[in-house]
Parts: structure tokens; sequence; C-alpha cells
């Protein structure tokens, strides 16, 4: 007799374009899928246009026992077989709610680093022994799950967040000298909050490093939350050689403006989407050997990949791009069929439909 496919609930506090098109696509192969949501996020409007059925579920912080007590009532009167908790407090809530349920729990883990076994909150999640399984996003995060974090191999599986390179293709990229930065520059494009352990300070130092006849220009996207990066900024030797655009709803627009781009951090990267949208762009992109990223960027086939908090070896990558125009074109060529044939979402929606199958 053929299994019935499993009834799930998704309990979300958001959704990316990426996980409402895995939500989608689930239900599409068959699935009884449901989504509990935030009525009050951002993108609230795409998911009813969906057609998926919601309900409206709010989650403060991950013990937030009105909203256990609401998901318990609700999944004693509809019990789901799985329920997929993405986040840190949707996890913690319906880990929670589903006690004595029969009900598998699935997780999600996107970054590297923050889950530790003397930490009480780690325990209300990814180390809560009632959690059936944690997707990861890349090869990395599984392996720090199990080597750093020692949760059994058997309850962890990477499946890349897919995307689609049709999401990306922008319209005529924005005129940058709009923005100051200067012509007959090459562009350097960093997007994302510039956080410590993003390494911008890494990328801005990288500019003494390279000759002094470069043309090179950084364009600095998103809002900054690093001291170091502020300091550096307003020293007079970087000021012209920048520009500094704050958080902007059109950075893919930006970004599809630049010559290359890059992603200079230095720990817990996970499956960095800004890099996935510059490849889809068919920019050559340059990243620190850190996390999933040398997964998504194939050394010297789509891409560079240099050590982490080196601005010399940074520098000497960003020349190699600066040097070459035909490898630039080449490793942008590359960087988007890649993304197209290893990280396309309808593996990432079979994957975690199989997955599910499987608890």
């Amino acid at each position: 007799m053929k299994r019935q496919k499993p009834r799930i609930l998704f309990v979300c506090n958001s959704m990316d374009r990426s996980e409402l098109a895995i939500a989608i696509g689930i239900r599409e192969l068959g699935y009884d899928i449901k989504v509990a949501i935030d009525q009050n996020c951002e993108p609230i409007e795409k998911i009813k246009a969906s057609g998926l059925p919601i309900e409206s579920f709010s989650v403060r912080h991950r013990m937030d026992l009105k909203a256990v007590k609401l998901l318990r009532s609700r999944l004693e009167a509809d019990t789901p077989d799985v329920i997929y908790a993405p986040t840190n407090r949707t996890l913690s809530v319906s880990l929670i709610a589903a006690k004595k349920l029969p009900i598998k729990v699935v997780g999600y883990r996107g970054t590297i680093g923050h889950i530790k076994r003397l930490n009480p909150a780690s325990w209300l999640t990814y180390l809560n022994p009632r959690l059936a399984h944690i997707i990861c996003v890349s090869e990395a995060v599984r392996q720090h799950l199990i080597n750093d974090v020692h949760i059994s191999a058997n309850k962890v599986t990477t499946i890349h967040k897919g995307h689609d390179v049709a999401w990306y293709q922008q319209p005529d990229p924005i005129d940058l000298k709009s923005l100051g930065v200067p012509a007959d520059t090459l562009v350097i494009g960093f997007a994302g909050n510039m956080r410590p352990v993003k390494g911008v300070d890494i990328l801005i130092k990288a500019l003494d490093h390279l000759p002094e006849t470069s043309k090179v220009h950084l364009l600095l996207i998103g809002d900054v939350r690093d001291n170091a990066v502020e300091k550096l900024t307003a020293m007079p030797q970087y000021k012209n050689r920048l520009t500094m655009t704050g958080y902007r709803s059109d950075a893919p627009s930006l970004i599809n403006a630049c010559d290359i781009f890059v992603m200079p951090s230095i720990e817990r990267e996970g499956l960095p989407r800004a890099v996935i949208e510059a490849m889809t762009m068919k920019l050559p992109v340059i990243v620190s050997d850190v996390g999933g990223m040398p997964e998504q960027v194939v050394n010297n086939e789509c891409g560079l990949v240099v050590p982490p908090s080196n601005p010399k070896a940074l520098a000497t990558a960003i020349q190699t791009l600066a040097d070459s125009e035909e490898l630039c074109q080449k490793f942008g060529e590359a960087a988007s069929i890649r993304i197209e044939k290893q990280f396309n979402i309808n593996q990432t929606i079979n994957s975690m439909a199989a997955l599910f199958d499987r608890q």
C-alpha cells in the first residue's frame, strides 16, 4: 500500500522569495500544506495571492507562552504530521506546543555558530531532543553541527536554499554616476548589513595593496553596524575611493551595475543570498574561504576564493579580475550556470518534500 503524503504545517515569522516558492512547490506536488504566519509580515499579500492556506500566527520570542497556547489548540484540533519551523522563535514555540503529540518538528539552520550546550536557549531549539531533523543551508553548516555542536549526523541534512535565475533578471542597471561613483573606474560591489563578521573593513583595507594606477572604486550597499568600517570610511585615503549608499530597496539593480561582487566575510556564513544574486546577474565574484561560500563559488571556475581576514590576498584577487575582461566574462557566465544547475529552486522543493516524507 502506497504511503500517504504527510500533512505539513509551516510556522513562520515571514517568508523570503525562496521559502514562499518552496511552500508553493510542495503544495503543487500534492501535499496538504498550511502556513501559520504573522499577518503583518512584509510579503503577506504575495503569500495570500499564492493561494496557500494561511492562519494568522505571531511569535514574539522563544518563550512566547501565548503563542504556544494558541498553536497547541490548533494542533489538537487539526494535527499535522510535520511542522517546519525555520527560525529560532518559531522552532522553540513549535517544539513546546507539539509536546506529546504525534508530530515531527523539523528546523532549519542557515548560519554557523551561536549554538552552545551550556546555553539554555539552545536546548529550546536545535539541541532539543524532540527535534526530529535539521535542514542545513550548506554542507559547512551541517559539518559544524556534527563536529562542533555534536548533533548526530542522522539528524542533519544539507539542502541548499534554491533560487530561480529568472527572479534576478534586472532592468537596465542604475547609473552609478548619480551616486557619485566616478566614471572609468572598476566598481567593486558589496551588499548586506555591515556587521563585523562581514569583513567589510578587510575589503576597504585591500585598497592599500592595489597598485597606485589601479582605478578601483568600492560601492558599499547596506547599513553600517561595524565601528571599524565607520572609522575607515572617515579616513582621507579612502573617502574618494568608496561610496556608501546605506540601505537601498533597489540593491539588486545597484549590484547589477557593478563590475565585480565581493563577499569578504570572516566567519559564520551559511550560503549568503547576496552572492547568489550577484552570480545570477553574471557578475564575477570573490568570496572568502568561510562557511558555505566555497560551495557556492568554485575557485577559478566561476569566481575566486581567498583566505579570510587577508587584505593582501583579496587585493590580488581583485587585481586579477581587473586585469582581464575575458576572465570576468568567463567567471560571470559560469556563475549564472552554476546557480541555475546546482542551486535551483526545484531541486530544493523536491529534496525538502523527500525529507518530509522520511519523517
